[in-house]
């Protein structure tokens, strides 16, 4: 199991969700329907020039029977003329026509038969999209009547999304309310002890007792002082700005924080943290796993460098905040089933 890589695919998980709640069974009742009419127009059209090609061929056929007919009637006058070389001449280019004129049979013929299966796929498609606008309208009322039955059902179960927001809110306030009643409890009965009486207020203390006190503050407060010099003397000069890092390195973002691009050499030491994190989880230590979720943040913003809002990119590794709780995480995880190889 890989902290990193499985809530990084809690997160794109929760997208196609969204993505899947934004979607209207009306809408896309109404989409298809739309695409149906859409086709329906070209199979007209298509049909349209489908014929309009077979009249033009038809046309040229019965042009060129006409021109044959008129040449051999030339012909034979020619011939009742004495005038045999015109006849010649008139059957010659009879003849020529003739063959262009069979040649355009088989080309009638196949722009026919398109034709004729335009026609019949245009008659068959006209009845799927009639029967599809006679079911769209009940379609669509079966679908409004379900989302009713079901957001009814869901609010009377007390499983709604606002109900169950609001007995969440109840539920806190009513713990909040508890605690608030038991500390006011706590302290009237730590009062009622004498446990809370302040010294000060009992007494006084004489003008002696204030200087010795006095000075045993001043010293307290000078040593304390002067070991935070020492310590600040110690710590290390700070250190140059990192250099800028290369498109290919390591994109971490951190939840409710921002992005970060590490060098890929990072990925050993991001891969250590990540096994801490997973051995703190499975022992249920929640001591460990702040210190190491700490730790791997406080690394990622000191090896990385900050992307911003305005270069948003897919993350490769997705981390929980600071101050997100073991048990919100642990809770988060265990809803999810694990997906992918570990990081």
């Amino acid at each position: 199991m890989s902290v990193f890589r499985r809530f990084s695919n809690i997160v794109q998980q929760k997208s196609n969700a969204a993505l899947d709640r934004m979607e209207d069974p009306s809408q896309a009742i109404d989409l298809s329907y739309q695409q149906l009419l859409e086709q329906q127009q070209k199979l007209r059209t298509a049909l349209v020039e489908a014929t309009t090609g077979q009249k033009r061929l038809q046309n040229q056929a019965q042009e060129m029977d006409s021109r044959i007919a008129k040449l051999n009637a030339a012909a034979q006058q020619a011939v009742n003329a004495g005038k045999e070389d015109l006849a010649t001449q008139a059957l010659t280019q009879a003849e020529v026509m003739t063959q262009q004129r069979q040649a355009l049979d088989p080309q009638i013929q196949s722009i026919t038969s398109q034709v004729e299966k335009l026609q019949l796929a245009i008659q068959k498609y006209q009845a799927k999209v009639q029967a599809f606008a006679s079911q769209r309208e009940s379609l669509k009322a079966s679908y409004e009547a379900a989302k009713a039955t079901s957001t009814a059902g869901d609010t009377l179960a007390g499983i709604g999304e606002h109900t169950s927001d609001a007995a969440m809110m109840m539920q806190r306030a009513q713990d909040k309310i508890a605690r608030t009643q038991a500390h006011a409890d706590a302290v009237d009965s730590l009062l009622e002890s004498g446990t809370l009486d302040t010294p000060l207020l009992t007494g006084g203390t004489s003008t002696l007792e204030d200087q010795i006190s006095a000075t045993v503050v001043d010293s307290s407060v000078q040593a304390k002082l002067a070991a935070m010099k020492q310590q600040s003397a110690a710590l290390p000069a700070p250190a140059a700005p990192a250099p800028a890092l290369s498109a290919q390195g390591i994109v971490v973002r951190i939840h409710g924080d921002d992005q970060y691009r590490l060098e890929a050499s990072l990925r050993p030491d991001l891969d250590t943290f990540d096994h801490r994190l997973v051995a703190a989880v499975e022992t249920d230590d929640e001591a460990a796993y702040h210190t190491a979720l700490r730790e791997v943040i406080a690394f990622v913003k000191a090896k990385g460098v900050v992307l911003g809002g305005a270069d948003v990119i897919k993350s490769d590794i997705i981390l929980p905040s600071d101050d997100m709780p073991m048990d919100e995480v642990t809770g988060i995880l265990n809803r999810q089933p694990a997906a992918g190889t570990p990081v």
